[in-house]
């Protein structure tokens, strides 16, 4: 019986910019993923893998700056790090101008990548022997590239052997399995359940894909898992919630039929949190503030986490809510989501009762326009015109606070 084992690694994106934080917390966060990239390799060193594999996204850009562009290749020079194969991804894509690919430009930078570091340039299925009877297979992504484009189509296959060889071929790409997009990424390099299912792969390590995510049929050639997506090393937004980091994959060969297990290994000393808040009957800042802190506790939010706060309910109207310092500071970043909140201005009376005064006309010929209209953004519009136009009323000063407020079209999922 042979092993093979992996440490799978993906998305780093190094050199993001992450402008969604405040500016003294960019070049932390911009820490936090280059501490993930040694971690990674000093964990495939005492796990004792075989080999790292890195199916895309390495880099953020293709205009990286020097000094990350030197991290990175300098990190892979760690003694005892194993045999790297890096297939690049959309966002650094393989191309002559590639200040990270192109061997020349990278060596007029007095640069170049380890020898036991292999870097997938050609958008065709190429390979590197890693051992006997096993073989890791990548292809890169290359600007231009039609967006049809399809890695695991038969055509495409060709130089792969067949399910039949007793081999162990591994799959290194970036690339998008349909019926699993996720919100806000777009398709690259697409393929189908049914292609993983025939493609001559024992195992395929696909980059691309945020969240950690695993295909495991239930018949085939391959018994355990057929392909897996690590996700990003280090959460890139607050919407990507959970534990982040790598994949140790473990492929048993020798039996019947290959075995392939899979298992996390948190990367990111940081996690990114979702807690929703009802502060309706709150007559005060410091009221809300006390909800939000209860809500940390319960979801055990540490001072190195990212958390989303999402307000819900009906806040006393004349209250203008921020979070206070020693709230914001429990954690490394706190964002307040104020879509769902409402001002507890009484509509379903005003649509109830019939209006007496100017105000109450107001607001009722502003809820009939909202209820006879469909269009989402009109409604949202309509909507923030009705707090506001009360607030003129009631509070005799308009403040900016509503334009948060989300639209229908918003809060689906």
């Amino acid at each position: 019986m042979g092993l093979v084992r992996l440490l799978q690694v993906s998305d780093l994106h190094l050199g993001r910019p992450f402008g969604w934080l405040p500016a003294e917390r960019r070049q932390k966060r911009r820490d936090d993923q280059r501490e993930a990239l040694k971690r990674s390799i000093q964990e495939a060193i005492e796990r004792a893998v075989h080999a790292i594999v890195i199916p895309g996204d390495l880099f953020d850009q293709e205009g990286v700056d020097a000094d990350t562009l030197a991290f990175a290749v300098e990190v892979f020079s760690l003694a005892g790090c194993p045999p790297t194969f890096i297939a690049p991804g959309n966002h650094d894509p393989c191309s002559p101008r590639s200040l990270f690919w192109n061997p020349r430009l990278l060596k007029a930078r007095g640069r170049e990548w380890p020898e036991h570091v292999h870097v997938f340039t050609e958008p065709r299925w190429t390979s590197r022997v890693l051992a006997d009877q096993v073989q890791v297979w990548g292809r890169c992504d290359a600007p231009r590239t039609e967006g049809d484009d399809r890695p695991l189509a038969r055509e495409r296959l060709t130089d792969v052997p067949p399910q039949e060889s007793k081999a162990v071929e591994i799959a290194v790409f970036h690339g998008s399995r349909e019926g699993h997009l996720p919100p806000g990424q777009k398709t690259v390099a697409p393929f189908s359940d049914d292609e993983v299912m025939q493609s001559p792969f024992t195992y395929l390590a696909v980059g691309h894909y945020h969240a950690p995510s695993r295909f495991t049929p239930t018949e085939g050639p391959v018994a355990g898992v057929r392909l897996a997506y690590a996700g990003s090393a280090v959460a890139l937004d607050t919407t990507e919630l959970g534990v982040h980091g790598a994949l140790e994959v473990r492929i048993e060969y020798g039996h019947r039929q290959p075995f392939v297990e899979v298992e996390p290994v948190r990367l990111d000393a940081r996690q990114v949190m979702d807690v929703s808040v009802d502060v309706t009957g709150c007559s005060s800042a410091e009221r809300v503030d006390r909800r939000i802190a209860r809500a940390l506790d319960d979801a055990s939010a540490g001072e190195g986490d990212i958390v989303t706060v999402r307000l819900t309910g009906r806040l006393a109207r004349d209250v203008r809510y921020e979070p206070a310092r020693d709230l914001t500071s429990r954690v490394f970043h706190l964002r307040v989501d104020r879509r769902r909140l409402r001002p507890d201005y009484p509509l379903e009376t005003l649509r109830s009762h019939a209006p007496t005064t100017t105000d109450e006309r107001f607001a009722r010929a502003l809820l009939e326009r909202l209820d006879a209209s469909t269009d989402p953004e009109e409604r949202a519009r309509l909507e923030r015109a009705l707090y506001y136009g009360l607030d003129a009323f009631h509070l005799r000063e308009v403040t900016p606070v509503h334009e948060e407020l989300e639209s229908e079209a918003e809060r689906r999922p």
